[in-house]
This record gives C-alpha cells, structure tokens and sequence, in this order.
C-alpha cells in the first residue's frame, strides 16, 4: 500500500505545480511592468508601470543593463511570458492527473476469485 500511494504522489507532485502554474498566468495582471530601470517621455527616470509612449525600460540582470526595450516590446514579452506559463501548467496538470489515475488504476487490488 505505501509504495501505491508513492507512486500517486510521484505524478500529483507536477500536477500541483502545474495548477500554480496555471492559475498563476490567468491571474496575471495585464499590467506592463519594466523589470528594471523605467525611462518616461521626459528622459527622467519614474518608477511604477510603464505607460504607452515610455522612452525604454533598461532590462537589468542584478545591476547590469543587458538590454533595452520599448513599451510594445515590454508588453508581447510579459504576454509571451503568460502563454508560456499557461502552456506549462496545462501540461503539468494533464501530466500529473492522467499519471495519477493510470498509477491508481493499475495498484488497486483485484478482487478474488472463487
């Protein structure tokens, strides 16, 4: 019995992780957001979401500029990023329950024969 209940908990694992993922992206705000520095119409500096007409969003990896993008840039790259979570937790999902009723299914006990 307990390696039956290892063996559903193996595949419920990636099935849980794929719910967060899931709910994760269909709760997302649509918000566009600059993961680093925010340049305004001005030239200045302004914190908060980027808005339509934002100069650039420097991209920044710790405290490095790797890159900068536009506001439509920034925009597909969070929608991109939204889809992909989407895309996994749906498979992750689908993973861990068709694992688990297939693992359940196949440990149960049979009956006995008379």
């Amino acid at each position: 019995m307990r390696w039956r209940v290892a063996l559903v908990a193996f595949f419920l694992v990636p099935g849980l992780w794929g719910a967060t993922n899931l709910v994760s992206a269909l709760t997302a705000s649509t918000e566009v957001v600059c993961p680093g520095e925010n340049v305004g119409e001005d030239g200045e500096e302004h914190p908060g979401p980027m808005r339509p007409g934002d100069a650039e969003c420097a991209v920044l990896d710790g405290s490095v500029a790797v890159g900068t993008r536009t506001y439509e840039q920034q925009r597909q790259v969070q929608s991109l990023e939204r889809r992909r979570d989407a895309r996994n937790g749906t498979l992750l999902l689908a993973y861990g329950a068709a694992g688990s009723l297939l693992s359940w299914r196949a440990t149960r006990p049979t009956p006995g024969r008379d």
